[in-house]
């Protein structure tokens, strides 16, 4: 992958939604590597020890449309790119014994909250006259046949169109709209609840941070519209 470090600025403001968690924590601190100004927004703030340096925190509350927009519009000034990660899955369900509380749940967790997160980076994003970024976390479930899983993966899914459609909306203003389709994380939770699989072939968040922080590049200024499959070994 090219050094983007030469083409990153640090009047370049790159907020994480997400970023306090393994995955955004990981692609925060790739992005200061990288020389991004970055901001983790989450529910919560870490506690030192578990911030990144060199990065700003703050609250968020991305089910909510005023806490999402004022988090956005302090940063208006510099805002280069919007970042989510913020998802959540479910166990596997078969469609006869589908519960329509954990689909409203999915599509509220993987699906509005990434609308909501759109819809206002747009507005903060098309005042620049620079363009700019925008990124999500779909998964490789929205691109397989939803067996077990139908409220993920159509939540997943969905969160691909939602790339589609801002891409096709905002082209004309020198935004991108691009989401990554990761396999299954390392992370300690998955192993935790998948002990006797190959971890060694999962996707590290170090390397989905990579890949994030390349699609916030000004060499990645040619690709929008896309699901990048980011499924390591798995």
């Amino acid at each position: 992958m090219a050094d983007i470090s030469e083409n990153a600025e640090n009047d370049r403001t790159v907020v994480v939604f997400g970023g306090a968690g393994v995955l955004g924590r990981a692609v925060v601190e790739r992005l200061v590597a990288d020389g991004f100004a970055a901001v983790a927004a989450d529910m919560g703030v870490p506690d030192d020890d578990h911030r990144v340096a060199g990065a700003e925190y703050t609250t968020v509350d991305a089910s909510s449309e005023a806490s999402v927009a004022a988090v956005l519009e302090e940063r208006r000034v510099g805002l280069w790119g919007v970042i989510n990660v913020i998802g959540g899955y479910t166990p596997p369900q078969k469609l006869g014994d589908l519960d329509l509380a954990t689909l409203r749940q999915q599509l509220e967790l993987n699906l509005v909250t990434g609308a909501v997160v759109t819809k206002h980076a747009v507005a903060a994003l098309s005042t620049s006259g620079r363009g700019g970024r925008i990124l999500h976390t779909s998964s490789r479930a929205a691109v397989g046949d939803g067996s077990n899983a139908f409220a993920y993966s159509v939540s997943k899914l969905a969160v691909v169109r939602l790339v589609e459609a801002a891409a096709a909306e905002v082209r004309d203003l020198g935004i991108t709209v691009n989401c990554i389709l990761p396999s299954i994380i390392d992370t300690p939770t998955n192993r935790s609840a998948m002990p006797n699989a190959n971890h060694d072939r999962w996707p590290k968040p170090e390397e989905l941070a990579a890949v994030l922080s390349f699609l916030a590049s000004d060499a990645a200024g040619i690709i929008s519209g896309a699901a990048i499959p980011v499924y390591g070994l798995a």
